[in-house]
């Protein structure tokens, strides 16, 4: 009798400070990532999944991680974008507090991608240093290639802006007697005065996801 009141009281005092005793350690519900990433311009949101603890390099920390698509108004009437992410909530003493999303890709309803064919000419055109920036100069004997990574990222940050990630193949030197021959992702940004103008410059950007590293060939 007395450890049933002691109980009780324990349960009551925890509602009082706001702490949920049955769903601490339930992770957040589709519902509740709907409403974490939903704004003023979201139409619709599809979460794809409960989620999946994982490891972020790039903040050193747990974190949770529930993949989900959505559609947004754009500046553009009657121009949605389309938008693929990851919603990453913090694992804070077996509660998971909605820290922020990462993009993987978006896309604009009716504007196409840059293509690969295009990304190349466009790389040709303006040169790669602009998007490897200082690693341009650790090529040695210049750079193999430059092109449209396997998957590019496509990220749309106006209608007259959008990055990707390429992909150049490269020797660099190590040391003194050392190279060794790579395959290195960069992000890539293209500019453009209006939607039907032509791309007038590419520049890199460094934000880069943990997922995109060095390969050695």
């Amino acid at each position: 009798m007395k450890l049933r009141f002691f109980s009780s009281i324990v349960i009551m005092a925890a509602v009082a400070l706001g702490i949920c005793v049955t769903a601490a350690n339930a992770q957040p519900s589709a519902t509740q990532v709907k409403k974490d990433v939903s704004g003023p311009k979201t139409i619709s949101v599809t979460v794809g999944g409960r989620g999946t603890r994982v490891w972020s390099k790039g903040y050193s920390k747990w974190v949770w991680d529930v993949p989900y698509s959505a559609k947004v108004k754009s500046e553009e009437p009657g121009v949605n974008i389309l938008v693929e992410a990851t919603a990453s909530y913090d694992i804070v003493g077996g509660r998971y507090v909605y820290w922020r999303s990462f993009v993987g890709s978006n896309i604009y309803e009716g504007i196409p991608n840059p293509t690969e064919t295009e990304v190349a000419s466009l790389l040709t055109q303006f040169g790669p240093q602009k998007v490897m920036m200082g690693d341009f100069y650790n090529a040695v004997g210049g750079v193999e290639s430059v092109k449209l990574a396997g998957k590019p990222r496509f990220e749309w940050h106006t209608l007259n802006s959008v990055s990707f990630t390429v992909i150049a193949t490269y020797r660099e030197k190590i040391d003194s007697t050392t190279m060794r021959r790579i395959s290195k992702p960069f992000r890539a940004r293209l500019y453009r005065d209006s939607k039907t103008s032509p791309w007038k410059n590419i520049l890199g950007t460094g934000e880069l996801n943990d997922d995109e590293v060095i390969v050695v060939l």
